[in-house]
């Protein structure tokens, strides 16, 4: 029998994967084709958002504008970095990226916090006296 890899993810990339497939459902309902492709990449060091889909350019991001789609996937991907930050504003958001393309789904989602647990682990597993 062969052996099954299974790809491994964290907490919170599966909370946010959970919340991203059912948004994906509603987008594609409402928005049809341009729903097809959905790419964000938040950018921690100025605290910014990229995000790409399958709708046409058009020369609209040229003037300094959007697509209400486009404002519709900013303001889903800004929430879900405020229920990352926590509602004190406690948590360091230090990756949040997600994808969706010929029906597969990816996500990176990391807060500081867990990679100091991490790294508390692997201290833990040093120290056996």
């Amino acid at each position: 029998m062969s052996e099954t890899t299974l790809t491994e993810v964290s907490r919170t990339e599966a909370q946010v994967l959970q919340s991203f497939i059912a948004q994906v459902d509603f987008w594609k309902n409402q928005h049809g084709d341009k729903a097809t492709t959905i790419e964000v990449i938040y950018y921690p060091e100025d605290d910014g958002f990229e995000v790409a889909n399958g709708e046409p350019n058009n020369g609209v991001l040229k003037r300094n504008r959007t697509t209400a789609f486009r404002a519709d996937l900013l303001a889903w991907a800004s929430n879900q970095l405020r229920q990352l930050q926590g509602w004190d504003n406690s948590q360091t958001v230090t990756e949040f990226s997600l994808s969706y393309k010929n029906d597969r789904y990816g996500v990176r989602a990391a807060l500081a916090s867990e990679a100091t647990d991490k790294a508390d682990d692997g201290d833990d597993a040093k120290n056996t006296d």
